[in-house]
């Protein structure tokens, strides 16, 4: 990429150098025009001053019309107006002078001067030409209505010539189309730049009519009109940036929340008035948060910058794709229809539209996302129902991993019942509602425990036994998670030292969340427990995944290397799904490595993810780690992870998570084994954080 720059750049700077030799033989033979066109020109010293003056100033002080880069301003007046008064050798001298103190302003490259100084002298030379002959031709004075048509003449010959001789070489330079760059950078400023041609008219009449002192009139009234029109410019401008501002998302060029409401109500009202039907889609990214955490938040807004003019295309015109904020976006569909196999169709659109990977600074990034549709009016007749409908479903499609989801009432339901469980989950850690089941981890002959990994279950007493994903993801975003990894690693540390006791060798796992990572006082925490159940330090491991590394890399080592100084175990969980690179898990003090479920279950007949467990199997002993594969569901498999030299093994080959009791009799433990205390209740520092 690097190279790839600065070849373009090398490859401009050629272009420059060839636009600079050209302007300076443009400049030489505009020089010998002049010469030779001097019994045109009338050489006086105060007009010629004080239109220098006005050029100048106009050019200091010309005014953005964001167009292009087009900016106005009276010079093309001055310019004329010498031609007028002076001929076409004193306006050529003039414009070289304000090109000069042009520079002075912005510093350009030297070849951008000279191209500038030299049509700025050739537009003069042939314009002033041209009014001479046509009113040596025509016989004109002064006094003659004609000869003001001269100048107006004058004048569009001038700004033509300008225009094509400046967008020239810029094309040249920059390779772009000349034709579609003069056509939308000069039609927005047309109306003003004719209306200069009759200010440049009025002017001359004024001048010639009251010499010296009329062009001094002139140019004041010029400057003052410059500066009023700028006035004008610039407070139109601010008004349109707030009205963008108030209507469009800054970050993507979407609509926003506020106008997706005000076409939703206006949507709403012509339906019930035609007694029309259809949709209205929320969608969420799948996986934007990690990159967030991991990469950060340049990579995740090039990734919204990228995604927003996408998703406006694949919904066409007659629809609105706004972003309500974060990762959010809404979706209003320009057909109507309340049809779920059309409206899943557009979705399945949509969700296309948005897997295409994106690459960012030489990274690709791929991200997915989560459809929720509901109906009008069958899911709602007004904008917050149906907006509450789609983001039901939305979440249902998000925890189903289903892509898209029409809205149906038991969906809310089930939306309702997560609610209940966040709020009964304080209660449900200080009761023994929060337990530990326990997966073995397997030496790969498959006969041999190594260990097991600890994994949290809710008891609900109304619900029943609840898996992570139905309570984690809303947990960690709070300050339970502190008192929830307290009470996991107690039981776990409790229960391992409980197999010790009765015999058995065992490890045990657990695994930290990113706040965990960043907390300083989780090495005395671990430490404290360990003392307390008299367990040794390397008979914990402690699972950290790719994205919590990612999230803060300073901090988490400092708490990884206080870690490792306890002599506790740290393997990294889920490896290969993250955007983690080699060097930050080289400079880890890290143990294992633990290959994702989701190259380890179809390698035997994927190719690709088979490469992909062979080299991090490679990778990991050539760092010297040990390498644990997830997700081994048959005996092809693990002989096939054997002949890989992996390590060790886990999965349902081997046994699904069980409650501890029914680990114990897995293992062989006899029922009259240790059994692990009640699991530790909240201290007042967490109730506090909690709360």
């Amino acid at each position: 990429m690097e190279r790839e720059t600065a070849t373009v750049g090398n490859d401009r700077a050629r272009r420059g150098r060839v636009v600079g030799l050209f302007a300076g033989l443009a400049i030489l033979s505009a020089a010998i025009v002049v010469w030779l066109t001097r019994d045109l020109d009338r050489w006086s010293v105060a007009p010629l001053l004080v239109l220098a003056a006005f050029t100048t100033l106009s050019v200091l002080t010309d005014i953005p019309t964001g167009a292009s880069k087009v900016r106005l301003s009276g010079v093309l007046i001055g310019m004329v107006l010498a031609i007028v008064l002076l001929g076409p050798g004193p306006a050529a001298i003039a414009g070289a002078i304000t090109m000069l103190f042009a520079w002075l302003r912005t510093r350009p490259r030297w070849y951008f001067v000279l191209g500038n100084v030299a049509a700025f002298m050739w537009f003069s030379l042939v314009a002033g030409c041209l009014f001479h002959v046509i009113v040596h031709m025509a016989d004109l004075g002064s006094h003659d209505v004609a000869y003001y048509l001269a100048v107006f003449i004058a004048f569009v010959v001038a700004l033509a010539l300008n225009i094509v001789g400046v967008f020239t070489f810029m094309s040249y330079l920059d390779r772009f189309s000349i034709v579609q760059k003069v056509r939308d950078a000069v039609i927005p400023v047309l109306s003003a730049e004719l209306f200069s041609a009759l200010l440049t008219m009025a002017a001359a009449y004024a001048a010639v009519v009251a010499g010296t002192v009329g062009i001094l009139l002139a140019v004041l009234v010029l400057l003052i009109f410059q500066y009023l029109i700028g006035e004008l410019l610039r407070s139109q401008q601010r008004g349109e940036e707030l009205r963008r501002m108030a209507t469009t998302d800054e970050l993507t060029g979407l609509a926003n929340r506020e106008v997706f409401r005000a076409r939703l109500d206006e949507r709403i009202a012509g339906a019930k008035a035609d007694d029309e039907k259809f949709g209205v889609m929320l969608c969420d990214l799948d996986r934007f948060k990690e990159i967030n955490d991991t990469l950060g938040h340049h990579f995740g807004d090039e990734l919204l910058r990228d995604l927003g003019p996408r998703l406006a295309e694949a919904i066409g015109p007659e629809g609105l794709v706004a972003r309500l904020g974060g990762d959010e976006f809404a979706v209003l569909p320009g057909e109507n229809t309340a049809d779920p196999d059309a409206l899943e169709a557009i979705a399945r659109r949509l969700i296309g539209c948005v897997q295409q990977p994106v690459g960012v600074d030489e990274l690709l990034l791929e991200v997915g996302v989560s459809i929720g549709i509901a109906r009008f009016p069958r899911d709602g007749e007004d904008p917050h129902s149906l907006l509450r409908s789609a983001d039901v479903a939305m979440y249902a499609a998000k925890e189903a991993h289903a892509g898209c989801k029409v809205y149906a009432a038991a969906l809310d339901r089930h939306s309702v019942r997560k609610l209940n469980v966040l709020s009964d989950f304080r209660r449900a850690l200080d009761s023994d509602e929060i337990v530990v089941f326990y997966q073995p981890i397997m030496h790969m002959d498959g006969s041999r425990t190594h260990g097991a990994e600890a994994l949290v279950r809710w008891e609900h007493p109304e619900l029943g036994l609840l898996p992570p994903s139905d309570f984690m993801p809303i947990v960690e975003q709070t300050g339970l998670i502190g008192p929830l990894t307290r009470h996991v690693l107690e039981r776990a540390v409790a229960q391992c030292a409980a197999w010790r006791q009765a015999g058995q060798e065992l490890t045990v796992s657990v695994n930290l969340s990113v706040r965990n990572l960043l907390d300083p006082e989780l090495a005395g925490l671990i430490s404290n427990l360990l003392t307390t159940y008299r367990l040794t330090a390397s008979a914990l491991d402690l699972e950290i995944t790719e994205s919590m590394l990612m999230s803060d890399p300073d901090r988490s080592l400092v708490t990884l290397s206080r870690l490792s100084q306890l002599g506790v175990g740290l393997s990294v969980d889920d490896y290969g799904t993250g955007y983690s690179s080699l060097a930050n898990i080289r400079r880890l003090p890290i143990d294992e490595l633990k290959i994702d479920r989701s190259f380890v279950s179809p390698m035997l007949s994927d190719e690709s993810d088979l490469i992909i467990v062979r080299s991090t199997i490679n990778l990991g002993h050539d760092l010297g780690l040990t390498v644990v594969a997830e997700g081994v569901e048959d005996e092809a498999t693990l002989h096939r992870l054997e002949g890989l030299g992996c390590d060790l093994a886990q999965g349902y080959h081997f046994s699904k998570p069980l409650p501890a009791e029914a680990f114990n009799k897995w293992i062989g433990l006899a029922s009259s084994a240790p059994t692990p205390p009640a699991p530790a209740k909240f201290t007042s520092s967490e109730q506090a954080a909690a709360a």
